[in-house]
């Protein structure tokens, strides 16, 4: 009954969710104008818990300020690992061989791994940015890190050797024609991002035992007798569109993340002066939001309920490199970082300033974190393999994992409501 429950709230949600995700995807334009930080607003009356701890309210106001110029060093350093790997991507075009393609695939989970890192930080940004910036993040991130993905729509899958846009010459693979084709019928009918990138290094897992082989990269500058009858031209033959989508993507990708960190960067100023004028209270309820929000959306919704429901193909990030469990890794990395590693002069962390505020977060949030991080990866890490456990024991780890993060989220929740009493 309990699951029922959830299911049924899933769905309404992700309706919702899709329904909002659609409107903006077609109110956006390449023409919108440069995001604009919002005005800022007098400072609100101070709230009982400021007046009560101005030492520790004064705290989190520079964590806050800091953590603004955390965003953006920590943005910098995912452009530089997307730049390594549009690097290892070039270099495995130019001397296509299995240890290239090798060398390609680990520059992509380091490069995913520290977008993932950022996720808490998107959030943040997100809840403080204006609506029209607010907007902007969200189409840039669509176009970065959209999952799930219908491989189809790219490339070849098991039963279908012909299918996707490498195989259809009718599709025009320069940058202008993919950001057009991209979510072009449905929103995960994608042709940009990581995990396009993703399907395109290691292949469908439904397709081979064996991972996607450096051959179907390698250029062919001849064609066949029968090539040359169908009337077919070098750039038209699979191997050579593969090479070129490959290449293209990863360019893309680097420039959507710039954007994203320009988005961020130019706005940095405006958005000190806004912490700077915006109540205490109000910032630490902005950053308990977006942790609630990050772990409700990214984990419950995204994943863990799908799961429950059986979708095992939509419920997983990154089904293809088999490393759903360092994204969700660092996404509650970047979460605890927060908490216990940006800190003000006075060497007060945030976890210092939520544990003032509620006595059950110091006692049970940690608890719920550290055992949610360990059942995430465990999970993660078994639906690698569709052997690895039986359906019933997969749905006990699933409904583990949730009531897991279901505590960590109470506990924040509780923490609000006692900051705002």
């Amino acid at each position: 009954m309990q699951a029922c429950l959830i299911l049924d709230s899933y769905l309404q949600r992700s309706i919702i969710a899709a329904a909002t995700l659609l409107l903006v995807l077609f109110g956006c334009s390449e023409n919108t104008s440069a995001p604009q930080v919002a005005e800022p607003e007098a400072e609100n009356r101070p709230s009982g818990f400021e007046l009560l701890n101005p030492e520790l309210s004064a705290a989190a106001k520079q964590i806050v300020l800091d953590y603004a110029e955390q965003i953006r060093v920590d943005f910098s350093q995912v452009s530089i690992e997307i730049e390594e790997l549009r690097f290892a991507i070039s270099e495995f075009i130019a001397q296509t061989n299995t240890e290239n393609l090798d060398r390609a695939r680990q520059s992509w989970l380091l490069a995913h791994s520290a977008y993932e890192l950022t996720t808490l930080h998107r959030y943040f940004a997100a809840s403080i940015l204006d609506k029209q910036s607010s907007i902007a993040l969200l189409q840039l991130q669509y176009q970065i890190d959209h999952w799930p993905i219908v491989p189809g729509y790219l490339d070849y899958v098991n039963g279908y050797p012909d299918s996707g846009i490498v195989h259809d010459i009718n599709v025009n693979l320069d940058s202008t024609g993919l950001r057009d084709q991209h979510g072009a019928f449905d929103v995960s009918e994608v042709t940009l991002g990581f995990h396009v990138l993703e399907f395109l290094l290691w292949g469908s897992p439904n397709t081979q035992s064996q991972l996607r082989p450096a051959d179907d990269f390698i250029e062919i500058d001849a064609l066949g007798a029968s090539q040359r009858e169908s009337g077919y031209s070098l750039e038209q033959l699979s191997n050579n569109r593969r090479r070129q989508l490959l290449t293209i993507i990863s360019n893309i990708l680097l420039e959507d993340f710039s954007e994203l960190e320009s988005l961020w960067s130019n706005q940095l100023e405006g958005t000190r002066l806004i912490i700077g004028r915006t109540s205490k209270t109000e910032l630490i309820t902005a950053l308990a939001d977006s942790m609630s929000a990050m772990l409700t959306e990214e984990l419950l919704l995204r994943s863990l309920y799908p799961m429950l429901n059986g979708d095992f193909v939509e419920s997983i990030q990154s089904p293809y490199s088999l490393s759903t469990q360092n994204a969700v890794s660092s996404q509650l990395s970047g979460l605890e970082s927060l908490l216990l590693e940006s800190q003000a002069e006075n060497g007060t962390t945030l976890d210092l300033v939520f544990s003032a505020i509620s006595d059950e977060f110091s006692e049970f949030f940690y608890q719920n974190f550290d055992a949610s991080k360990s059942c995430l990866v465990l999970l993660y890490s078994n639906t690698n393999n569709d052997a690895a456990s039986t359906s019933t024991e997969r749905e006990i780890e699933v409904v583990e994992c949730i009531n897991l993060l279901t505590n960590m989220i109470d506990n924040i929740d509780r923490l609000k409501l006692e900051l705002n009493y």
